[in-house]
């Protein structure tokens, strides 16, 4: 199948809904309709955020160690955790997250030495079989996009990634970020606000289940634009869209998970809102236990408030 027949086929599979009742999404809701969802599937930036030890960076068993905690710590909160092949999910479905519906990272990242990820293309090791050898309900693509006009890589890429979604049986989430074409940082926030807006328009029009962007019209420490910009979002997703919390002060995001909601998000995909300043606590598990759990309460509960107006 090409990139655009398997876009047609999931639209017409998912119904391009943004209702709580779409049985094609029902799975990763919580009981109040929304996806409060866990993002532990960072792999570079994860090893970034602690510090080096004999001026070398950690090694991957400290990595899991980390997602170990995390997963049994927050599982139980969530509506669903997503998590990575590399590092979280090796030989079969991770017990610490116990019922939680997990969604699988099918993306390989290119991420350079000390800077953020500037590509992704498809884990070869996550093939069908892999996906339901590991109970997944759903898998995840991370995708960079830039104003570069190179949307046919794009809809290979996306295409691709949604017919393994449709041979595996799972629902598909696509997570757009947005890049600036040849420089390193956006001129002024306008270009990035409508950056977010073409993004979500050529991506979610690909056909997957679920959308995951960035917090649209979001500036540190200003939130006034956001639920106007997340309104103008949600008249260019044909289904639901989350918000992911990358980018986006600790303290700022709660706000910014109200007005994502109260302009037609259905809820978040997070994880370094909620679990970030514990890497590096002299004791993570107990961090994650008293510091994570209370802010994934209150998100699940911004989100609950937010669906029932």
């Amino acid at each position: 199948m090409s990139g655009n027949e398997v876009a047609a086929e999931r639209r017409e599979t998912s119904g391009g809904s943004a209702s709580s009742t779409d049985p094609t999404t029902a799975g990763l809701r919580g009981p109040h309709g929304g996806f409060t969802m866990v993002a532990l599937d960072q792999r570079e930036s994860l090893r970034r955020m602690f510090p080096l030890v004999g001026g070398q960076e950690v090694g991957d068993e400290v990595l899991r160690g980390f997602k170990t905690a995390a997963e049994s710590v927050l599982a139980p909160l969530a509506s669903a955790i997503l998590l990575d092949r590399p590092l979280a999910v090796r030989d079969g479905r991770p017990a610490e997250i116990g019922g939680c519906p997990l969604i699988l990272a099918a993306d390989e990242l290119d991420q350079p030495p000390g800077r953020g990820v500037v590509g992704s293309g498809l884990d070869a090791e996550v093939t069908p079989d892999f996906v339901r050898s590991v109970g997944a309900a759903a898998v995840k693509l991370l995708v960079i996009w830039r104003p570069d006009g190179r949307q046919e890589q794009r809809a290979d890429l996306v295409g691709r990634f949604l017919e393994l979604a449709r041979r595996a049986g799972v629902v598909s989430l696509v997570e757009g970020i947005v890049r600036p074409a040849t420089v390193d940082d956006w001129p002024d926030a306008s270009e990035r606000h409508a950056a977010i807006l073409d993004a979500a328009k050529e991506l979610s029009a690909l056909g997957a289940d679920i959308y995951k962007a960035e917090v649209p019209g979001y500036v540190p420490g200003d939130l006034s634009e956001v639920q106007e910009q997340a309104a103008r979002l949600s008249e260019l997703v044909p289904g639901p869209w989350v918000v992911l919390s990358n980018g986006v002060a600790s303290g700022d995001f709660p706000d910014a998970v109200a007005a994502s909601v109260a302009g037609g998000a259905s809820g978040f995909l997070a994880g370094r809102a909620i679990w970030a300043d514990t890497v590096t606590d002299p004791d993570p598990e107990a961090a994650l236990r008293d510091r994570s759990t209370a802010r994934l309460r209150t998100l699940t509960d911004i989100v609950r408030r937010g669906l029932r107006r």
